[in-house]
């Protein structure tokens, strides 16, 4: 058996938890520091730690609770690929496609059928948790509501937790999760790190494009630095983020945009001008329309 993981930036999320919750155990919180989005937790570590703030504050569906508080920079890469989907088809597909970058203590099945989602998972690495698997199973139903916009939780869905976690569990999360709620914005730009790490070619797009100013990047001057042509870049491109080429480095530098803004005072012209953006309005247009935020309002949320 292979060893099991899941992706450091859950950690994030059981502190987020235990902040909400008013839990002071420096303990946990110690060994919640070790782990960040570009780095994976040991299941069994993972699964101590749920059970161990069980212990501290005995809650029905406490999973349910901490998944609901999930936001995409929790899971990396795969959670800003699916919150830039268009559809819910095109969401699970990437779900399916990348979730080794959340965990691969299980394989997962998704499909829409009749109008339905159906998941389902297989056992081959052992059996899981209850609070592990409320964990996951509110993260995904927020992933999804979020994606259609719609915040109700069907009756199918009701019982098909009923039918996995108990009556407990199914009366609780309709306080949880059928009342609408906001979801908060997430920096959008925590995930680069983590793609950047796990290939060594986009390691070397993210190099080069952090280097080179907005108005001197071409595509094929790219592809030739790389000794590729430019459809195999594209095709390699496409296969490690579900990105084009385009894509992929306009959020780059987007992403070095950030890091001005939230590490530094300099005016958002300055910004904009310093990683070579020709038009300042276009800046801001792009950086709104992949972020949600106006580099302003970006500064604001996100300042350190």
């Amino acid at each position: 058996m292979q060893d099991t993981y899941v992706t450091g930036g859950l950690a994030g999320l059981l502190q987020t938890y235990l902040d909400q919750q008013n839990i002071h155990e420096p303990e946990i919180s110690l060994v919640l520091a070790k782990f960040s989005a570009d780095s994976r937790m040991p299941t069994t570590i993972w699964r101590e730690l749920l059970e161990k703030i069980q212990r501290i504050q005995p809650q029905v569906a406490m999973g349910l609770k901490i998944g609901r508080l999930s936001r995409p920079h929790h899971f990396g890469v795969l959670g800003y690929l699916i919150m830039h989907c268009s559809t819910l088809g095109e969401a699970l597909g990437r779900f399916q496609q990348y979730q080794v970058l959340v965990h691969n203590f299980s394989r997962v099945q998704v499909q829409i059928k009749d109008g339905k989602v159906i998941m389902s998972w297989d056992t081959e690495q052992g059996t899981s948790t209850q609070l592990s698997d409320e964990v996951f199973l509110s993260c995904f139903i927020t992933f999804i509501e979020h994606i259609t916009q719609d915040k109700r939780v069907s009756p199918i869905a009701l019982h098909f937790i009923e039918q996995h976690c108990g009556q407990d569990v199914r009366r609780d999360i309709v306080d949880l999760m059928v009342i609408p709620k906001p979801f908060e914005g997430a920096n959008p730009f925590q995930v680069i790190k983590l793609m950047e790490l796990n290939d060594p070619l986009m390691r070397d797009i993210f190099l080069w494009a952090e280097k080179t100013p907005v108005k001197d990047i071409l595509l094929t001057t790219l592809a030739q630095t790389l000794n590729l042509t430019e459809r195999t870049l594209a095709r390699k491109v496409k296969s490690a983020s579900g990105l084009s080429t385009g894509q992929f480095v306009r959020l780059i530098k987007l992403n070095q945009a950030s890091e001005l803004l939230i590490h530094s005072n300099k005016d958002i012209n300055s910004v904009s001008e310093q990683l070579g953006f020709v038009d300042d309005s276009g800046f801001r247009r792009m950086f709104k329309k992949v972020s949600k935020y106006t580099p302003g309002e970006y500064r604001q949320q996100f300042k350190r």
